[in-house]
C-alpha cells in the first residue's frame, strides 16, 4: 500500500501533467488563424503563430488563385482565416468560403457589392453589404443564420466579442447584435461609420465621419466617452492595455488614452491635405505603424512607423502607388498592399524593404491593384486583389 507521501507526490505530478495538458491546449488553439479584420478584436494586426522570416519571405510564389464573379473592381474586402476555411466578400455581391487548399466550398449572395470583411467566431461567419445588409450564416455551407437590413451601407468589418456582433453603418448607427439570434442588443447614433471597431476589456471603440472616436461599454452601450481629433475617422482604431490608435483623413495619427479619451501625442503621417489614413494601425515592435494615400501627383504610397512612447517618425517604407492596406506584423516585419499592384514587406527595424511581389508586366504576381489587408496564418498569406481573385501565397 503507497504510503501517504508517496500517494501525496504522486497526486502532484498527475496535477502538475494535467496542468501542463491543459496549458498546452491552451496555447495551441487555431493560434494561427486570423478570425477577423486585423487579425483579432484588439486590431493590433500581429500575426500570432507563422513561420515567415526575412530569411524565407522572398522565397513566397503563388500557391493557388480563386476567382470570384465579374465586377468592376473586384475584391476590396480582406479575408479571414479559421478551421481550415478562408472566408471573402467580393464586389460581385458574394460571400465566398474556400478551403485553405483553394477548393471552392459555397458562396451567399449579400444583394450588394461586399467590402465588409468577414468575422468568424465558432460556426458562424458574419459580413456586411453596401446595400445595408449584415447577415450571420453557417461556417460549413453557408446557411443563412440571421439577418438585418440597415439605413446606409455597411462596409464596417464587423466585430465579434463575447457573443456579440458590432458593426457600423454608413447611415450613422452602430449596432450591437447577439451573435447567435442576431437580437438587436442595443445601438447607438454614432454618424457615418466606416471602418471597423476594437474591443478591450469590455470596451468598444469605434471611429466616426464626425471626427470623433467613441468609447462604448460592450454590454450596455453606455458611453465612456467621445474625444473629437482632427479629420474624419474611415480608420479602425487599434487598442492596447492603455491607449486607442487611429487615423484621420487629414494625415494624423492619434494616440488616444484607453480609460478616459484625452490625447496622448498626434503625429503627422502628411500635412494636412495631402493625404489620408484610412488603415487600422498595425502595433507591434515598440512602433505603431501606418499606410498612407497620397492625394497629390503622382499618387504614391508610405509606410510609416511612429514610436508608440512619444509619436516621433521612426522610418518610411516606400510604394509607388497610394494605399489604404492595414499592415499586418510579422517577426520582424510589416507586410502591407498597394494600388500598385504589388504586396510589400518592410523591415521592423529602419523599414528597409525585404521583398514585394513584383509589377506584373515583369512577372509579379497581380494584375490590378490591392485596396484590402493582408491575412497572415502559418506559412501563408492570403489576399484579395481588385481583379477579383483571392490569392494564397505560400512558401514551396
Amino acid at each position: 500500500m503507497p504510503t501517504p507521501l508517496s500517494f501525496l507526490r504522486r497526486f502532484s505530478y498527475a496535477c502538475a501533467l494535467a496542468l501542463a495538458v491543459f496549458v498546452a491546449t491552451l496555447a495551441t488553439p487555431a493560434s494561427a488563424d486570423w478570425q477577423q479584420f486585423h487579425a483579432g478584436p484588439a486590431r493590433l494586426g500581429i500575426a500570432s503563430s507563422s513561420t515567415l522570416y526575412a530569411s524565407n519571405i522572398g522565397k513566397l510564389k503563388v500557391m493557388w488563385s480563386r476567382a470570384t464573379g465579374s465586377s468592376a473592381e473586384g475584391i476590396n474586402s480582406s479575408p479571414a482565416v479559421a478551421n481550415g476555411r478562408v472566408f471573402i466578400g467580393s464586389d460581385d455581391g458574394r460571400l465566398y468560403a474556400f478551403g485553405t487548399g483553394g477548393n471552392p466550398l459555397w458562396s451567399a449572395s449579400l444583394g450588394g457589392a461586399v467590402r465588409s470583411s468577414p468575422a468568424v467566431d465558432g460556426s458562424t461567419v458574419v459580413v456586411g453589404s453596401d446595400h445595408g445588409t449584415i447577415q450571420a450564416r453557417s461556417v460549413s455551407n453557408g446557411a443563412l443564420r440571421w439577418s438585418h437590413t440597415v439605413a446606409g451601407a455597411v462596409t464596417s468589418s464587423p466585430l465579434i466579442a463575447n457573443g456579440r456582433v458590432y458593426v457600423g453603418t454608413r447611415g450613422g448607427v452602430f449596432f450591437a447584435f447577439n451573435e447567435t439570434s442576431g437580437k438587436v442588443i442595443w445601438k447607438q447614433q454614432t454618424w457615418s461609420v466606416w471602418d471597423a471597431a476594437a474591443y478591450r476589456n469590455g470596451v468598444v471603440y469605434v471611429g466616426s465621419d464626425e471626427s470623433r472616436v467613441w468609447a462604448f461599454d460592450a454590454d450596455t452601450g453606455n458611453r465612456r466617452w467621445v474625444t473629437t481629433v482632427f479629420g474624419r475617422v474611415r480608420s479602425t482604431p487599434a487598442v492596447t492595455d492603455h491607449r486607442v490608435y487611429v487615423g484621420t483623413d487629414q494625415g494624423r495619427l492619434i494616440a488616444l488614452d484607453r480609460g478616459t479619451g484625452h490625447q496622448i501625442w498626434s503625429s503627422a503621417v502628411v500635412s494636412p491635405g495631402n493625404g489620408y489614413v484610412r488603415c487600422a494601425p498595425a502595433v507591434a515592435n515598440g512602433l505603431v505603424v501606418v499606410s498612407v494615400g497620397m492625394t497629390t501627383t503622382p499618387m504614391d504610397g508610405k509606410l510609416r512607423a511612429f514610436h508608440t512612447t512619444g509619436g516621433g517618425l521612426a522610418w518610411t517604407g516606400e510604394m509607388a502607388d497610394y494605399s489604404t492596406s492595414s499592415p499586418a506584423y510579422v517577426h520582424g516585419m510589416f507586410i502591407a498592399g498597394s494600388f500598385d499592384h504589388r504586396l510589400y514587406a518592410f523591415g521592423a527595424d529602419r523599414g528597409t524593404e525585404l521583398w514585394t511581389s513584383g509589377w506584373s508586366s515583369k512577372g509579379g504576381f497581380f494584375d490590378r491593384g490591392i485596396s484590402g489587408s493582408p491575412a497572415v496564418t502559418g506559412d501563408k498569406i492570403y489576399i484579395g486583389v481588385r481583379d477579383g481573385k483571392l490569392y494564397a501565397l505560400g512558401l514551396p
